[in-house]
């Protein structure tokens, strides 16, 4: 698998790892309901300065599930 980060330049290593110091803060907590096709991913965090990057992930978490649907299973929908 190819790193993503390898032909990154100096300042955008830096800038996630700055991100990744907030984000480890988090937690994720994925849930299944095989009954319903239901898939739901939660974040938690207690510290105010990672809560800040909740909605910067919840956007790439649907961002790249979406794009993985269309692109890879060729499947069609809506956000709701």
């Amino acid at each position: 698998m190819m790193d993503p980060m390898a032909f990154a330049t100096p300042q955008q290593k830096a800038q996630l790892a700055s991100m990744q110091s907030q984000t480890r803060k988090i937690k994720y907590v994925v849930h299944t309901e095989d009954d319903r096709n239901v898939i739901e991913i939660r974040l938690e965090t207690g510290d105010p300065e990672a809560a800040q990057l909740l909605p910067q992930l919840r956007e790439a978490i649907v961002n790249t599930s979406v794009q993985m649907l269309y692109q890879m299973f060729q499947m069609e929908g809506e956000r709701v």
